[in-house]
């Protein structure tokens, strides 16, 4: 039995990606029905609640179909591939990212001279400088996101060597400051992609694509991480999950 973590993040959200990453991977096959509610319940120890639970998200993904009297089964692939999920907990947003699929490719990483938005979000001086990374996000070797990072200068001693590879950026900042987020904020709409979102995304300038604005809030509403994001428009959707909390 492979029991999962009783840690913080909800055992549902554990067997939905696991499941998830065993359908996109190929692990499970098309022609083939999903364990039975039984079966996952002994193999990971959880009730029959927590495996609908997982059930539900992935049948919200359209990543799965219940067929009664038959069993569970995978939808196609080319309709989920690049599935992007925004959850409405700061816990469960930063969690994915362990899960996530996605190869990363970084052009850039220094100081830089922040644009007046970035100056007005992060409360800087004129003359005060952020770290910025700027990079590519791959699904299957296609290029999905180009996204450009951006955190106070005195945080970028934080990511040097190999941690970029192995950890995730934000986990850093916490643990560096002691400190969790506590608010995220999202913003998305409609974009025409410059040369250079062009050129590292593989369409032409001007094409659509989804920009996605994500500021990180520590503790005091101390902006800790500014995060923009432009999607390939063929390649991108997301799913809006809200949780009763009881």
């Amino acid at each position: 039995m492979s029991k999962l973590s009783r840690s913080h993040i909800p055992l549902y959200f554990q067997l939905q990606q696991i499941l998830r990453e065993k359908i996109l991977s190929g692990k499970i096959s098309i022609d083939e029905s999903l364990p039975t509610e039984s079966d996952l319940c002994k193999q990971y120890g959880v009730s029959r609640t927590t495996v609908r639970q997982a059930f539900t998200a992935l049948l919200n993904e359209k990543l799965i179909i219940r067929i009664p009297g038959k069993g569970t089964f995978i939808t196609q692939q080319d309709k989920h591939e690049n599935v992007v999920h925004f959850f409405n907990t700061t816990e469960s947003l930063i969690t994915t990212a362990y899960f996530a699929s996605f190869d990363k490719t970084f052009h850039y990483r220094g100081v830089v001279s922040p644009s007046i938005r970035l100056i007005d979000i992060f409360g800087l001086e004129p003359d005060q400088k952020i770290f910025c990374m700027r990079g590519t996000r791959y699904k299957n070797g296609k290029p999905l996101c180009y996204f450009i990072t951006n955190f106070s200068s005195k945080h970028a001693h934080y990511f040097k060597g190999k941690r970029l590879k192995n950890e995730i950026l934000l986990k850093i900042i916490e643990k560096e400051l002691g400190m969790t987020i506590k608010k995220v904020r999202h913003t998305i709409k409609a974009f025409k992609a410059d040369k250079q979102i062009a050129k590292y995304l593989g369409i032409k300038e001007n094409d659509p694509v989804l920009e996605l604005e994500q500021i990180y809030y520590m503790d005091n509403d101390i902006v800790v991480e500014v995060g923009i994001n432009y999607f390939h428009a063929e390649r991108f959707s997301y799913t809006l999950e809200l949780i009763q909390q009881k």
